[in-house]
């Protein structure tokens, strides 16, 4: 197994911080973003980072700026185009995205604007959803939607709306979880992401239901 590496890039001026692992894995480079209340390292504290080792991934997990160890920008770029910027500026144009919450809405942008880079699109409880209704169908992406039906910030109906609206998704619910639905059964969340990841959700809509 690798050894996880903390490291910090400067981009325009600012210093930003993410973990890294699996570097010379032979599988696709896999980003994760975080939630407002969140940083990358909550992604390692629930054993992810090392899970997406074992499965042969490179990983990044990201601290956005100004959260976490990141200096905010100094202009006021959406965080997007800092995204894509950021992994161009690492040599890394082609990757597998996994959003979760205000970071959801970022990786609805980056499909939208980006989404010749990437290899699939993982959102969970994705904020902002409505804002974006009319431009879904644009992102061809392959997509798995995750969502906690009890979750009260992003409410189930933008799982629905995502689901209707992408041209290829699957649909996971955890029925009696929340907004953080990926920590609290982190090891559920992980046994389906990982076939995502591989072998990438199908043309077909699917919705598969956590009881």
């Amino acid at each position: 197994m690798s050894s996880m590496i903390d490291k910090c890039e400067l981009y325009q001026g600012s210093k930003i911080h993410y973990l890294t692992i699996g570097e010379k894995n032979e599988r696709s480079w896999v980003v994760l973003l975080h939630g407002k209340k969140f940083t990358a390292d909550d992604w390692e504290n629930i054993g992810l980072l090392d899970a997406l080792d074992r499965a042969g991934f490179k990983v990044i997990a990201l601290n956005l700026p100004g959260y976490g160890n990141s200096e905010p920008l100094k202009s006021n770029i959406m965080l997007a185009d800092f995204l894509a910027g950021f992994m161009h500026q690492l040599n890394i144009d082609s990757f597998h995205l996994i959003g979760p919450s205000f970071s959801g809405e970022i990786s609805i942008q980056f499909a939208l604007g980006y989404g010749s880079r990437l290899e699939t699109l993982t959102l969970i409880d994705s904020v902002g959803v409505d804002q974006y209704e009319q431009r879904l169908q644009d992102i061809m992406t392959q997509t798995l939607i995750v969502w906690g039906k009890k979750d009260e910030i992003a409410p189930y109906r933008y799982a629905l709306t995502l689901h209707e609206k992408l041209p290829s998704s699957t649909l996971y619910t955890f029925e009696d979880l929340g907004h953080t639905c990926y920590f609290e059964d982190s090891q559920t969340f992980t046994k389906i992401l990982l076939p995502h990841l591989t072998q990438g959700t199908k043309s077909i809509k699917k919705t598969v239901i956590q009881n």
